[in-house]
């Protein structure tokens, strides 16, 4: 091999790989948002499985929100300020956090909270808290995620994040 086709492959490589470097970390990025809302799914479903249990120790707000944390790996939660209210289309969160809220189902007008939560009167920004006492009333659980990406070029695309809203909603068993 000559000298000077050992310097032009050099300067072939040094071309190329600033975009190769760019799609490895695009694909880590898109692997991450893939893996936060897989796991959030479940987590919603793990908790609107634990809203709608019955048995002696009915499901409260606490509870659902610790099914949710406890199946929630690798992703910071908390419950929302107003939990039992229909998510806000784009809530106000910080970076790679998200919000949980425990409401009314599709079809269900009548009540928005697990059997176990004490009824409350609307107060503050919030609205009443209606329990599902007894019949087969649609209960959802709702994870409203801001995904920020890790890399300038994606953060240049999505600056405020990806909000991901992942919903699951099941029918009480009481």
């Amino acid at each position: 091999m000559k000298r000077t086709q050992r310097g032009q492959t050099l300067v072939e490589m040094a071309m190329v790989a600033p975009f190769l470097i760019m799609i490895l970390l695009v694909v880590i990025d898109c692997g991450r948002a893939a893996y936060a809302y897989a796991t959030l799914s479940g987590a919603t479903r793990d908790g609107a499985r634990a809203a709608i249990t019955t048995g002696s120790l009915r499901p409260d707000n606490g509870w659902v929100v610790g099914a949710v944390k406890q199946n929630a790996f690798g992703v910071q939660l908390s419950p929302a300020s107003c939990i039992n209210d229909a998510p806000p289309a784009i809530p106000s969160m910080a970076a790679n956090t998200g919000l949980i809220y425990v409401g009314a189902g599709s079809g269900n007008t009548t009540t928005n909270a697990p059997a176990g939560q004490a009824p409350a009167a609307a107060a503050g920004g919030c609205g009443a808290i209606v329990p599902s006492y007894a019949g087969h009333k649609a209960l959802a659980v709702t994870i409203k995620y801001n995904f920020q990406p890790l890399t300038p070029f994606g953060s240049q695309f999505f600056p405020g994040g990806i909000v991901m809203t992942v919903t699951s909603t099941m029918s009480t068993e009481y």
